[in-house]
Parts: C-alpha cells; structure tokens; sequence
C-alpha cells in the first residue's frame, strides 16, 4: 500500500495540501502547528518563502503535488515515508510527544506575551489549538506531560511557567471530574493566567535579590493587569479573566488583588492558586533554586491550611505523587531507579524503571517495577547530575 505521505520542498507547496511536518528544528520556522491545511493567504506565501527546506504532505487529506503547478526549477520529488524513529516503550513514545508539544507551546505563550506587550490582539485560535494538543497527551499519559513542563530553567521560566500551568490546570481538571469544553478552558486559563507580567520590567522580573516595596507593589499589580488584557479579548472567556485575576489570592484572605475568601473564590481559580505556586517553587528561578517535587508538596501542605483550598489540594497530591514522574530514587535493594508513574495504591509506592546497581552502577536490562507489589522500597531521592544520567533520555527510552 503506498503511504499518503510524501516529501516536498516547500516551493512546491500549493493550496489545498495538508502539511503533516516541515523539517528541521521548529525554531526555524514561524509555524507553531505540527500539521494543517494550507490556505491562500499569507500561509502560503510564508510556507514558499522557506524555499528547499522539506515539507510533507499527507495526500489522504489534502491535494497531492500532481494536484497543482509545479515549476520547473522545483527539485525532484522523493516519494518515500520518513526515516522510522529509534523504537521506543509506550510510555518514551508519549514523552517524545510531550516534548514535542512543550516547545510549540513554549512559542505560542512567547508569541502571546509578545502581542500584549505590544498592545495586539492575542492569538487566541493558536492558544486553543496548542492546549488541545496538551490535553491530548494529558489523555494518553498525563505523567508523561507533567513530566516534561517540570524541566525548565531560569531563562524561558516565564513562558514554560505558563505551560506547565495549563498543563497542571488540565490534569488537576480531570481528577476533578471535568471533561470536554471545561478542559479547554483550564488550558488556556493556565496558559494566560500571568499574562499581566507584561506590565512588568525584565529589571524587576529577573532581580535576584529582594524586591524594594516599590517593586512589590508593581508585581501584585499584575492580576489586574492580566484581566485588563484579556477582558479585551472575547475568546478568552471567563475563566481565564478569573484565574489572571485570582491565581494569588488565598482562603484566608490574606493574598491579592483583592484580599477574597471562602465563597468569594471560585474552584478554577482555587485550582489555579494550587497549580501556579506547585509550579513556581519547582522551577529554578533567578532568585533560588527550584525545590525537589517532594519537598514542594511538604511546604505546600504545611501552608494548606489558609492558602489553599484542602479538598482541591489532596486531590492534586495524588496526582502529582510523592516521588512525581522523572524523580531519581534510590530503592533500599541499592538500586537506583527513575519513577515512571504513580501506582494506584500509596503514594510512597510508584512505578519505577530500573536503572542500575549501586555502588557499582552496573546497568540493568530495562526492567518495570510497581514498588506497590514488591518488597522494595524507595530511601532516598537521588540528584541525577551526581549519577551523570539524562532523565529526559531514560523516560524518552
């Protein structure tokens, strides 16, 4: 059967064909959707303009190449599918996916602080469409994503950290009991929820001091700010208002803008506080390190009680875990091992991939292990830099 995709250069591009990849590094292209339907316009102008760079096209859903013109200068057609990928577990294959999906996002919140920074209207159809594809990954595998948006660093924090918000706001959804529409919404509230960052100096931002009160004062005006932005924008809809406006306030009334309790907060914006603090302390900023996951839920469940709403919390523990996707243990059989996901008993209990023996470090045949079912146990949480091993490369395995 011959396959459907097929590898263009991108002169040769047309209306009408459904582009399923444009090759090489996707920082070299402004297209942040890894497929759609070319259109006239200004798509296909752009697309042409990437010249010899290789494009394919999937001729199940769009025009095949005999389809329309074809210039003479065009280079030769290669009809053949894309190179196979290195074979993967299930779960690599996702995490490859979520990767994938982090650094499209990863673009389209730069784009939209971009466009606020400068007074534009957002993107809000390339918002919706790249929290789509976050939810389809959350679907498959929601250790896998939430994996992935953890690792980040000091210098594209911002934009990770809204990310990993839509991320977590989408997961944390779905415990709750919320599908469809309602998702969609927790994604993209996430994704804007600090958009009002904009009104702040990168001088501030990235100070690694202490903040003078002035500069405080600026930082908490950044909900405001926020839901100014979005109120102009009819297709962020409510949520998003409600969560740029309310992600700091706490259920003692103690946070800010506007110093709300109780029945005063609604759940999403309950949610958001969770999922923005979990992330922020995580994450190594200008200022301090990031804090291990387990370490981050410790704090957080000593602030609980007034910060956070407690019914919400609990169930964001036992999605994010004790020993969260990615976390690099030592199990009591000295044998150092990477959790893969959390297993459905306790939450001290996850489901590890075997590593390798210690003190030796002899490597061991991939092996699974649901520490709920077994005699070991996890002793300590290991920093993988001090084992010289990839975690993204032994989860991506």
């Amino acid at each position: 059967m011959t396959s459907p995709l097929k590898k263009i250069v991108a002169t040769q591009v047309v209306a009408g064909m459904y582009v399923r990849k444009i090759e090489g590094n996707w920082l070299d292209h402004p297209f942040w959707r890894g497929s759609f339907l070319v259109e006239p316009g200004e798509t296909l102008v752009t697309l042409r303009a990437l010249g010899q760079q290789g494009v394919w096209i999937d001729t199940s859903k769009g025009l095949d190449l005999a389809s329309g013109p074809v210039t003479p200068s065009a280079a030769p057609v290669i009809e053949t599918t894309p190179e196979p990928s290195p074979e993967r577990s299930d779960f690599g294959d996702d995490y490859a996916a979520a990767e994938a999906i982090r650094e499209r996002a990863k673009g389209v919140a730069k784009s939209l602080f971009g466009e606020a920074r400068m007074g534009k209207a957002l993107s809000m159809d390339a918002a919706a469409e790249v929290v789509d594809e976050i939810n389809e990954v959350i679907a498959r595998n929601p250790a896998a994503m939430l994996s992935v948006v953890r690792l980040k660093n000091k210098d594209d924090y911002t934009y990770l950290h809204s990310v990993a918000v839509a991320a977590l706001m989408i997961a944390l959804g779905k415990r709750l009991g919320y599908e469809g529409e309602a998702l969609k919404e927790f994604g993209v509230a996430g994704l804007l929820h600090d958009i009002g960052k904009v009104g702040i100096s990168d001088a501030v931002l990235n100070k690694p001091g202490r903040l003078s009160p002035l500069e405080l004062a600026t930082v908490r005006q950044h909900p405001q700010v926020g839901w100014d932005i979005l109120s102009r924008e009819s297709a962020a809809g409510p949520m998003a208002l409600d969560v740029a406006l309310h992600h700091h306030e706490k259920t003692d009334g103690t946070g800010y803008p506007h110093r709300l309790s109780g029945d005063a907060l609604s759940e999403v914006a309950r949610m958001g506080a969770i999922c923005d603090v979990y992330d922020a302390i995580t994450s190594e900023r200008c200022y301090k390190p990031g804090w291990e996951p387990a370490e981050a839920i410790r704090r957080m469940a000593e602030w609980q009680e007034g910060h956070f709403d407690r019914r919400i919390f609990h169930v964001f523990v036992k999605l994010i875990g004790i020993y969260p996707t990615g976390t690099l243990v030592r199990l009591a059989s000295q044998r150092l091992a990477v959790v893969l996901v959390q297993g459905n008993g306790s939450a001290l209990n996850p489901i590890v991939r075997l590593i390798c023996t210690l003190p030796e470090r002899a490597r061991l045949e991939p092996e699974t292990l649901d520490l709920e079912d077994s005699d070991d146990r996890i002793v300590a949480i290991e920093d993988p830099a001090h084992w010289d091993l990839d975690v993204p490369a032994l989860l991506r395995a």
